[in-house]
Order: C-alpha cells, then structure tokens, then sequence
C-alpha cells in the first residue's frame, strides 16, 4: 500500500498566518481549563502530598510524548500534523481512526467546558446553566471565525491572563511563606503530619498519573496549529522545548502551593482547592477571584478545543477520511465548514449534560480521556515504523508505546475506570468500522485505483 504525506494546499498555506508565540498559547489554552482549577482536587485527594511526584511522572510522559510528536513531524517536514504522519506510516485507516478519536477527545472536552462554564454563569446571574453554555459556544464560534493571526492574537491574550493569574496565586503563596512566622513548621506539619507524605501509600503515586496525563492533554495541539504558522520547523522545536516545563511549572508550582498552605485532607473532590487557600489567605472576594479565574480558563480552553477539531477535521477531509466539503476555507484561512461541524457537535454534547447529567454525559467524558492515551500510542508507533534504524528516537518511541500500553492494562484493575475504558474500546472500534464503510463508498464513487494514498483536496 502506497502512502505519502500531503502536501500543503494553496489553501492552507494562505492561512499560516499564526506568530510563534500564538502556537504556544494556543495550546497553553486548550491544557490549562477547569481541569487545573477544579480537577486537581480529585488528584491531592486520591494521593496527598505525594502527588506532586505524580505530577513529576506525568510531566515526564507529556515530554517524552512531545518529543516523539516533533521527531515524527520534522521528518515530514512539518506538513500537516500527526494525524497525517500516522496516516503514512501506519496507513489511511490507521489515520482515519486517530484523526476521528482524536476528534472526539476534544469535541467532548469542549462541551464539558462549556457545561463547566454553564454552571458557573449560573450562579453568578441566576440564568439557566444551558442558555449559558450555550453562550459561550456562540462566543467561542465567533473567535474562530475570525482570521487565523486574529483568532490567535485572541487565544493568546486568553491563555497569558490564565498564566498571570497563576503566576499572581504563586506569589501570593510565597509572600505568605516570608512574611508568617513559623511558616515552615507548618508546611512541615500540612506535607508530613496528615498520614505522612505518602498517606495513600506509594502506589497511590502511580495510580493518578493517567488521570494528570489526561489533564495535559493539549501539549499535542502545538503541532496541529504550527501548520497555520509562517515557520512550522522552527516553532515545532521552540513547542518540544519549551511547552512541557512551562505547563509542568504552573501546574506544578500551583498544587505545590496548595498542599504546602493547607491539609490534603481538606481538599474536596469537585471543589476548588484554590478558593480553599484564597480563602486562608484571607484575599478580598476571594470566591469573584476563584470564579473568574476557572471562567477565564474555560472559555480559553473551549476556544483552542474549536480550533484543534476544526483543523484536523480539515486535515482528514483533505486526506480523503472526511467529505471534502470541510477542507473548504474562507480567504482568511478559517475552515468555515469545520468550525461548524465542530460547533454542532459541541451542542450535542451539551445538550446530553442537560438531559442526562450523570449517565450519558459523565460516561462519555470520562471515556473520551482515555483516547488520548491511543493517540498517543498511534503516533509513538507511527515513529517507530518511520525511524530508518535504531537509535535515541526508536528507544524513546518504544517507551512511549511501552508507558501507554501499561495505562491501557492497568484501566480493567480500576474498578471506576472499567465501565470508561470499555465505552473508550467500543468508540474506537466504531470508528475504525465506520472507516472501512467510509472507503467502501469511496470506492463506488471514484473507481478502483490507489485509494490508500494519503493526499490533500486543493479545491477553494
């Protein structure tokens, strides 16, 4: 079977319009949403103060991921994403079903931000939490309606307040440090005298580092947004480098300071281990500032998620695994068709929250966490097969594909995890299902030549 990498349309290359720095944040956004600010409960919660050598493990996993992601890029050139460079190497059907569960990883966690951001609209002005979700899908379709260096300026600004907002909470917990006497024999007595630092136990360590691992989705979407960029290579290695420690510091530094400045034991799943130590600390509004930080990042991370489906929908469409009517473009390079395919989609998502909060909705979120592990595996063993001889690049992918089959092991012996990589495997094997019908028809309707070859629609 003949594959090859397709090469950049007249279309896509009107849009490479994103500066360096907006490639970043663009991913920084889809990384940092409700997941830090509220999600991080449930991790201090399941580990005590040993989670932060979870975060550590997990933060090592996102780079080495990311590593392999550049690797398998730069070898094509930095033409299209990883979704294409799976597709070439492992073939069409291989690229059809990541492309498609990497679509719907994000699909769902843009509408469980706006459901999450719903909620919080809710209690700030007493409207319905649907009418409010609803909302900020509009807004963030609006965004991405603008021209890409537009709509990169604009999730740009939206991912520098979430980092200044960390920053600010950072320097907050350490200006307590140095200005409270005995700070340090209550540290000592929050990391060591609640069950020690090790409360759960030391398997309590490794056993949250799929659920972070799943929270720093988004380091990816660098790849995927280099391609609207003026300089794609140069971007990718500036991502490699400096991505993981910027998202592993803020991420790092902010639960380092909320089990530093309160018992683990205090941490509620599900409620914001922020408010708990801005309320401590005794900052005015603490809860409008708590509020309108998760608000923030919210809106931020729906606004990249928008972005990413979109253009890799316009990827598979121009690779033939999607109709070609969504790699059509406007003049300011914006997948006119695709952000609204993706914006349907979000609706549908949220709209499932609405009328079954705790069965379809919860199910399929946490299900859509678990494909993020089989993107990853897809592209590791994309570079293995891409890779002319061993070396640096073959061991790393091997223990990306290694580390990612023992997280996929390990789901059947979580009892709480069983029912959501079950529905993971049948989303899967649907879409690999609906790939082989998708080039049945295809078949029919363009003949009996080479069909596996990968290739971009160039039509306006």
């Amino acid at each position: 079977m003949t594959t090859s990498t397709p090469d950049r349309s007249p279309a896509v290359q009107g849009a490479r319009r994103l500066a360096g720095w907006h490639v970043s944040m663009i991913s920084v956004g889809g990384i940092i949403g409700a997941g830090l600010f509220v999600g991080t409960s449930a991790t201090i919660a399941a580990s005590g103060p040993a989670v932060l050598l979870s975060y550590l493990g997990a933060g090592a996993i996102v780079w080495c991921v990311m590593l392999v992601l550049g690797d398998l890029t730069l070898r094509h050139d930095a033409r299209g994403s990883f979704i294409s460079h799976i597709g070439a190497a492992l073939g069409r059907r291989s690229g059809f079903v990541t492309g498609w569960s990497y679509v719907f990883l994000w699909v769902v966690t843009g509408g469980a931000q706006a459901v999450a951001g719903g909620m919080i609209i809710s209690d700030l002005f007493g409207i319905h939490p649907l009418s409010g979700s609803m909302g900020l899908v509009v807004v963030a379709l609006l965004l991405n309606m603008l021209p890409v260096r537009a709509y990169g300026r604009s999730e740009a600004v939206l991912s520098i307040f979430k980092l200044a907002a960390l920053a600010a909470f950072m320097v907050l917990g350490v200006a307590w440090m140095a200005h409270t006497p005995h700070a340090g024999g209550q540290i000592r007595e929050n990391l060591l005298g609640h069950g020690g630092f090790f409360p759960l136990g030391i398997w309590a360590v490794p056993a949250v580092i799929p659920m972070i691992v799943q929270t720093f989705t988004g380091c990816e979407i660098a790849f995927v947004a280099s391609v609207d960029s003026a300089d794609p290579a140069r971007n990718i290695r500036r991502a490699i480098t400096r991505l993981p420690f910027i998202v592993l510091l803020f991420y790092l530094g902010s639960v380092l300071m909320i089990v530093c400045l309160r018992p683990w034991t205090e941490v509620v799943p599900g409620h914001s281990p922020f408010l708990l130590v801005m309320r401590y600390l005794d900052i005015p509004f603490a809860e409008g500032v708590a509020i309108g930080m998760t608000l923030m990042a919210v809106m931020s991370c729906l606004n990249s998620s928008k972005y990413v489906v979109s253009r890799i929908v316009r990827e598979l469409a121009g690779l033939g695994c999607a109709p070609v009517l969504l790699a059509r473009a406007t003049p300011g390079g914006v997948p006119i068709m695709a952000v609204i395919l993706t914006t349907s989609l979000e609706i549908l998502i949220i709209l499932s929250a609405a009328w079954s909060p705790s069965h379809v909705y919860t199910v399929l979120l946490g299900a859509s966490g678990n494909l993020i592990l089989f993107c990853y595996f897809m592209a590791a063993l994309a570079c293995l097969r891409m890779s002319p001889m061993w070396g640096g690049t073959q061991i790393l992918a091997s223990l990306c594909i290694l580390i990612m089959a023992s997280l996929f092991i390990s789901i059947p012996f979580c009892p709480d995890l069983r029912l959501e990589g079950l529905i993971a495997l049948i989303i899967v094997s649907t879409i690999y299902a609906s790939g082989f019908v998708f080039q049945l028809k295809q078949k029919k309707t363009y003949g009996h030549g080479n069909h596996d070859a990968l290739r971009y629609d160039t039509s306006p």
